[in-house]
């Protein structure tokens, strides 16, 4: 019996030997893409916007060239020169606005709206759609819409005319900003709330009904109660919504071509990375990231010292 017992455990261990390259096989083959997928897109772009920052064109030229070793470092020393020109303090003001707009307004007033859904308001539902429905839009036919309905002509345009406002001037000089600042907050929110449900919804019901069996009225239960157990999706959203600073381009372009003080950062290299010198927005992009990884990084662990996660 234990020769037979021994036999059929060989036959077992040929069997899974055999099986074992093909196993192989399909896990490489399966790891290729997303390995092959983040070499090239990721590292390579990288790489290759770092040696951007290390070349020029030369005055009447067609191509990059590698900067002379004793220039090293001009490209960078021009980003600290161009900040004497209004224009582009003007760029880093209008980017430094969406921290503000993303991380102290919108932020805090999604973290109220979802709080008002969480404990199932009247037509919470039909909320949860007005909220939810611009986050699942492609930002282009949201742009188009809105532009259509605060434009010139646009069909608000009667509803305004009944209160003396014209319509032709949101999207020009001083209000352009305000236009797209609205844009972002009315887009920006719904996608807000979307992550604050949910990680409300975790909430152990068991909690609550305790608070409320104690008598903690809603205020004391937001901010003791809610907020704490959905620490670490408040500190998501608010790194998110700090990286907008560098990341918002599409919503000034879309609406009023980042004209009339609307200009960004990711709009300046976006506008930049058609030319031949792409030696500039990938030197602007760089520096960018040098300065702003650190402090997502403390502000990070800053956030994370308010509360301990819990894990329920």
């Amino acid at each position: 019996m234990s020769g037979a017992f021994v036999k059929k455990e060989d036959k077992q261990f040929e069997k899974r030997k055999r099986k074992f390259p093909r196993t192989a096989f399909f896990i490489i083959l399966m790891l290729f893409y997303p390995i092959f997928h983040f070499l090239l897109m990721w590292f390579g772009v990288n790489i290759n916007s770092i040696l951007l920052t290390f070349q020029y064109v030369k005055p009447g030229g067609a191509h990059l060239e590698w900067v002379p070793i004793d220039q090293l470092f001009i490209n960078y020393i021009n980003i600290f020169k161009d900040f004497s020109d209004p224009q582009v303090s003007s760029m880093y003001t209008a980017s430094l606005v969406y921290f503000v707009l993303n991380c102290l307004i919108t932020l805090p007033i999604s973290l109220l709206f979802a709080y008002f859904i969480f404990k199932k308001i009247y037509a919470a539902g039909v909320f949860k759609v007005i909220f939810y429905l611009p986050s699942i839009l492609p930002i282009v036919a949201l742009t188009l819409v809105y532009t259509m309905a605060f434009g010139n002509k646009g069909f608000l345009t009667p509803l305004f005319g009944w209160f003396g406002v014209d319509t032709s001037t949101f999207f020009l000089g001083k209000t352009a900003k305000w236009m797209v600042w609205i844009f972002c907050f009315w887009t920006g929110i719904g996608y807000n709330v979307m992550m604050l449900t949910a990680g409300m919804a975790r909430i152990p019901r068991d909690i609550l009904e305790s608070s409320k069996m104690d008598g903690v009225p809603p205020l004391k239960e937001f901010i003791y109660i809610i907020i704490p157990l959905t620490w670490p999706t408040i500190t998501t959203l608010f790194i998110f919504g700090m990286m907008g600073v560098f990341g918002t381009y599409l919503q000034p372009m879309l609406l009023v071509q980042g004209q009339h003080g609307t200009n960004t950062i990711g709009l300046q290299i976006f506008n930049e990375a058609n030319n031949v010198a792409k030696n500039h927005p990938a030197t602007i992009g760089l520096f960018c990231t040098m300065i702003g990884t650190p402090i997502v990084l403390g502000v990070r662990a800053l956030l994370n010292h308010f509360f301990k996660e819990v894990n329920f």
